[in-house]
C-alpha cells in the first residue's frame, strides 16, 4: 500500500514539474521583439535606442535586424517578420501609401497614423521630434516616429506607454550629434549614454 502511494505521489510530482516547464517554455514563446532599422547611422541608432529601452525596462529581449529599405521594412512588417520600425511621416504617406504630399506636419502626422491604423493594422507613436527633410518626399515633411504591429501592442500592453516617453526628446541638433557619434562609434552605445543621461533606463 505505502508502495503504490509512493509511487503515485512520485508519478504526481513528475507531472507537475513537466507542466511547469511547459507553461514556462509556452510564456516565453514569441517573447522576442524585432526591431528593424535601414543600413544607416541615424536609423542604427534610433532601433538601438527602442532595444535598449525597452530592454532594460521590462526584460523583453529585443533584436535589432537591417532591412534594405523603406518599403522592404515596411513589407516584414505586414508580414508580421518585424514588430516596429522608425519610419517618416512623409515616406509614410508618399512612398508607401501612395497619397498625395501633405506640407503641414501636423496634419501629415495624423492623416498617415490614421490610415495605417485603419488599413494596415500598425500603429505610429509619438515622433521623436526631429525633423530629416533628406528623408522627405517633395512637397512634404519628415518627421520621425517609431511605427510597431498592432497585434504587438496586444501582446505587450506597456508597451506603447514606454516608447512614447521617447516622444519629442530628441531635437534637430541632438539627432544630428547622436548620428554623428553613431557613424564613428557604436550605435548601441550611443543609444545607451543618451537614454541615461536623459534618465530613461
Amino acid at each position: 500500500m505505502n508502495t503504490i502511494r509512493i509511487f503515485f505521489n512520485a508519478l504526481l510530482v513528475v507531472l507537475i514539474i513537466t507542466g511547469l516547464t511547459v507553461s514556462s517554455a509556452q510564456a516565453c514563446v514569441g517573447k522576442t521583439l524585432v526591431v528593424g532599422a535601414l543600413d544607416n547611422p541615424q536609423q542604427q541608432v534610433l532601433a538601438e535606442m527602442l532595444s535598449v529601452l525597452i530592454g532594460e525596462r521590462t526584460g523583453t529581449t529585443v533584436k535589432v535586424v537591417s532591412v534594405a529599405g523603406h518599403a522592404e521594412a515596411h513589407d516584414a512588417m505586414i508580414r508580421a517578420e518585424m514588430d516596429m520600425y522608425v519610419e517618416y511621416t512623409g515616406v509614410g504617406q508618399v512612398i508607401i501609401l501612395k497619397e498625395q504630399p501633405i506640407a503641414d506636419s501636423d496634419e501629415l502626422y495624423k492623416a498617415v497614423k490614421e490610415r495605417y491604423n485603419q488599413d494596415l493594422n500598425l500603429i505610429w507613436l509619438k515622433p521623436f521630434g526631429f525633423s530629416d527633410e533628406r528623408y522627405a518626399p517633395e512637397g512634404t515633411v519628415a518627421v520621425a516616429a517609431p511605427v510597431v504591429r498592432k497585434d504587438t501592442l496586444k501582446k505587450f500592453p506597456a508597451l506603447a506607454r514606454l516608447i512614447n516617453k521617447l516622444g519629442g526628446s530628441i531635437d534637430d541638433s541632438t539627432m544630428k550629434e547622436l548620428e554623428t557619434a553613431s557613424a564613428a562609434g557604436n550605435s548601441r552605445d550611443v543609444a545607451r549614454k543618451f537614454l541615461k543621461e536623459k534618465r530613461f533606463i
